[in-house]
């Protein structure tokens, strides 16, 4: 049994989908029973450790080519000439016209939620993206409880062709500080100790919020930075050096851009606390990482961490500047609290395993051949 999976998020520089598929992956190729897997990618040949077993690349050499052109017109034709029996996309579209039982992941609705957020032509080439996979799809998986009850309501799906698998997190991100995660900052400019925000900039990530907590605190330590680190990908770009600007302290906050995935863990543990203040999120995995790696995230409410740790201590009870500033300084005022929160989070993080990711897909898989 072949399952075909929509797989060119995992080329270039990956994005959250494309680290999102390569866990999975990882879990799967590790998976007893009858399914191998066949990858299908867009672009010309590379090398990765998944390949081989039971895990095979299928590369069409067309590196050019839009990605969702590729995905609707030419990717069908491929899937049906290698034969696969079922074909998994793991965000938010379907190629059209499978003839196989098929899943799609939709990871949030925020582009149906939040119009502000992206262009007119982005948010409805999204909505109409998402709605003609959920009709389609034999299942639609979610990665939390809170968002297959919005896709239910949202799009007026039976609960019955909904499932949840929840995301894992790379084992690498698990333990505590290593001796070269200084030598990994030293090209970003960074060096402790610093505050830090990780993921893409988005305006529902709430980066004003995380500036503006910085200044409350940093008058008191003058040896304390901000780091941003995540693609600037704001409606409009010059609000974050404006906020930045705004601060008072922006010879203090250190913009890096998008940062290499072998500085995540370096920059997370060297951390005294991380930001994530999301004012709408699907899952939420830097906290998540973070806490795998020791070191303590401010939150806002909403994320998967809701339902792994419901009385998690640092997180905000609403989005406002007041609310950060004194969960901020509470976490920071306090390090040995501080630190048994980090230990407390690397153990309920190393339960979140791409094994049991996988375990929980197979089944969804299974019950869309059943159907």
């Amino acid at each position: 049994m072949k399952l075909g999976v929509v797989a060119y998020e995992m080329e270039g520089a990956r994005t959250g989908v494309g680290r999102f598929l390569e866990g999975l992956v990882a879990g799967l190729r590790e998976s007893g029973g009858p399914w191998s897997f066949e990858l299908f990618f867009l672009g010309e040949p590379f090398e990765h450790d998944l390949w081989g077993g039971k895990v095979e690349p299928v590369f069409d050499g067309r590196p050019g080519a839009h990605p969702i052109l590729w995905e609707q017109m030419r990717l069908p034709r491929l899937l049906a000439r290698r034969g696969v029996d079922a074909v998994f996309s793991p965000a938010y579209s379907l190629p059209r016209g499978l003839r196989v039982p098929s899943l799609v992941t939709v990871h949030d609705l925020s582009f149906e939620r939040l119009g502000g957020e992206f262009s007119w032509k982005e948010r409805w080439r999204r909505r109409w993206l998402a709605r003609s996979a959920v009709r389609r799809a034999t299942r639609v998986l979610a990665d939390t409880g809170t968002i297959a009850r919005e896709l239910m309501s949202t799009y007026g799906l039976a609960e019955e062709l909904v499932g949840v698998v929840p995301l894992g997190l790379d084992a690498k991100f698990l333990g505590g500080a290593d001796v070269s995660d200084l030598a990994k900052l030293e090209p970003y400019g960074i060096a402790p100790p610093y505050l830090l925000y990780l993921g893409s900039i988005l305006p529902r990530r709430r980066v004003d919020l995380v500036v503006e907590a910085f200044a409350a605190v940093a008058g008191d330590r003058p040896d304390l930075r901000l780091v941003l680190a995540g693609s600037n990908r704001l409606r409009c770009p010059e609000d974050l050096p404006r906020w930045i600007r705004g601060s008072g302290f922006e010879d203090r906050v250190v913009v890096v851009g998008y940062a290499g995935e072998d500085a995540l863990p370096a920059l997370y543990r060297r951390a005294e606390l991380v930001f994530y203040l999301s004012s709408y999120e699907g899952y939420g995995i830097p906290p998540l990482e973070s806490l795998a790696a020791g070191t303590v995230a401010v939150v806002a409410e909403g994320l998967a961490l809701d339902d792994i740790w419901s009385e998690y201590p640092y997180r905000c009870r609403s989005l406002d500047r007041d609310a950060v500033v004194e969960v901020t300084r509470r976490a920071l005022g306090d390090a040995e609290e501080r630190a048994a929160v980090g230990k407390e989070g690397a153990r309920r993080m190393s339960e979140l395993t791409w094994r049991r990711s996988a375990e929980l897909f197979l089944l969804e898989l299974d019950r869309a051949v059943r159907r």
